[in-house]
């Protein structure tokens, strides 16, 4: 039996999120690339959040772009990769945004939320923080959703329907997040439910990118903002 290029490109979409995902953890485990930063110009807490957030970006974003676009030579927008179809529910992808930022304000007060945000582990918080936290962030998420709501998404979708698409798309999702712990975990089935759903209706990742992006960036500020540990600085000043 010959399988056809639909089921082939998604089977392969779920065996790269395994393979990615896998490599990920391990060059994060084994801090292979916080030897390459120590020779840059920052502190330990900014070369712990980089190196992560760095191999996140290799391989969840940019390696299974190259290899599913370049390599497979597919269409951008058959990974969801357009504009189009958003606005059909750009009101509603704008209002969750403001839903996510709202929600964050008051998740950061609570104590597990703390544990690990903010990423960035530095005591004072100074402009150049919060530029580096953000830009970051949004690098790393913009490849982790295009992963995961873009080619995952789509060519699971086109091969084996919504049904089985989102039961694959939900159970990867929270799989990848079990190294942070059952509540994060947990949650990750609701919101990869949401964030497929909305890419299905607008044909796109990118609300669910928006969003996502929205929620990290000001947990990451509302955590600073919360904990006591933290703090924003003025600029110029020593640390």
């Amino acid at each position: 039996m010959v399988m056809s290029r639909e089921t082939f490109l998604a089977v392969a979409s779920i065996f790269s999120v395994v393979l990615f995902f896998g490599l990920f953890y391990f060059l994060t485990g084994r801090r292979v690339l916080n030897r390459l930063i120590s020779h840059m110009p920052v502190s330990k807490e900014s070369g712990e959040f980089i190196s992560y957030k760095l191999a996140g970006i290799m391989m969840t974003g940019a390696i299974p772009f190259i290899i599913f676009i370049s390599a497979t030579g597919m269409p951008l927008s058959e990974i969801g990769f357009q504009t189009r179809n958003i606005d059909r529910i750009g009101y509603l992808v704008g209002g969750l945004i403001l839903l996510a930022v709202v929600s964050a304000y008051f998740s950061a007060k609570s104590t597990n939320v703390q544990r690990s945000a903010p990423e960035l582990r530095i005591k004072v918080w100074r402009p150049r923080h919060i530029i580096l936290s953000s830009a970051v962030w949004i690098i790393y998420l913009f490849g982790y959703e295009l992963f995961f709501r873009g080619i995952l998404w789509f060519l699971c979708c086109n091969a084996f329907g919504f049904v089985w698409a989102l039961i694959i798309n939900v159970t990867l999702y929270s799989l990848v997040h079990v190294p942070k712990g059952k509540l994060v975990t947990c949650g990750a089935i609701p919101l990869g439910t949401l964030f497929c759903t909305l890419s299905y209706y607008s044909g796109s990742f990118l609300p669910a990118f928006l969003i996502h992006t929205a929620m990290a960036v000001s947990t990451e500020l509302f955590s600073v903002f919360h904990n006591p540990e933290f703090r924003f600085g003025r600029k110029g000043l020593a640390e």
